[in-house]
């Protein structure tokens, strides 16, 4: 079973529901309620540098710890020690002409959280460049990724090859991620400038000098847009103070080409 979807190019496509069944992974219906607690960033009132007492900032592990007391003794298979993330594309369409002065204007209503610090500059930071992105849950999403908790495993869990790079353990891993309207950890993934994309020398290098399959990559990720990553930045500054943070991302956006 599953349904059909439709792009907004008028493509249709097929998707499949869940069907694997082990290792044994919480339902749709209690993935949303996680997701319903998942905690935000804590905001400031209009003309106040006082952050909100109610909401504070979490780490993955805060959520995971949280979430492991909630469902008590039924988290040690469903919740991981292996969590598998459904991933989403984005690619490097840019429209310079109004995507940064409209970017100031989304999140207007929220203290404009999406405003770059002083001394940043968004274009050094994929997260606040490219805001297109691929269809949910569509094919050109491919694999998921995983996290894995060692401290939960022990040697002989990492005995034997792992299936490939997305499934490093067959027996704690899933091979399907959950959907991405459920899923309470995802992952974004950047296709990033082709000269960012085509810099690597790994296995993979021959593919990456490929401008055709770039632009093709490109192409399958201008269907939506949205900022939901883009207030990560002035969170992080305000959370770790202006200097650390600096100092902390310096050099980001450039790169040194591998020979």
């Amino acid at each position: 079973g599953g349904h059909l979807m439709i792009a907004t190019d008028r493509r249709t496509f097929y998707v499949e529901r869940e069907r694997s069944l082990w290792p044994p992974h919480l339902s749709p219906a209690e993935l949303m309620s996680v997701r319903r607690r998942l905690p935000r960033p804590p905001t400031t009132t209009s003309g106040s540098d006082e952050k909100s007492s109610s909401k504070a900032y979490s780490t993955i592990l805060d959520v995971l710890e949280s979430e492991t007391r909630i469902f008590g003794e039924y988290a040690k298979e469903t919740i991981g020690p292996c969590l598998s993330m459904p991933r989403l594309l984005y690619g490097s369409y840019e429209n310079r002409t109004n995507d940064y002065a409209a970017a100031s204007l989304v999140w207007a209503d929220d203290n404009d959280r999406a405003a770059t610090p002083d001394g940043f500059d968004e274009l050094d930071f994929v997260t606040l460049r490219y805001r297109w992105h691929a269809v949910k849950e569509a094919r050109a999403n491919k694999f998921q990724k995983a996290m894995v908790d060692v401290s939960r495993l022990r040697m002989e869990a990492f005995d034997g090859e792992a299936e490939n790079i997305h499934v490093p353990l067959r027996y704690h891993c899933r091979k399907d991620p959950p959907r991405y309207s459920t899923s309470y950890f995802r992952v974004n993934h950047y296709l990033d400038s082709f000269e960012a994309y085509s810099y690597r020398n790994d296995a993979r290098s021959n593919k990456r000098q490929c401008r055709e399959c770039y632009d093709q990559k490109g192409r399958e990720a201008t269907t939506s847009m949205d900022d939901d990553i883009r207030p990560w930045l002035k969170s992080f500054v305000e959370s770790v103070g202006h200097e650390k943070a600096k100092k902390l991302l310096a050099g980001a956006g450039k790169f040194v080409r591998l020979s």
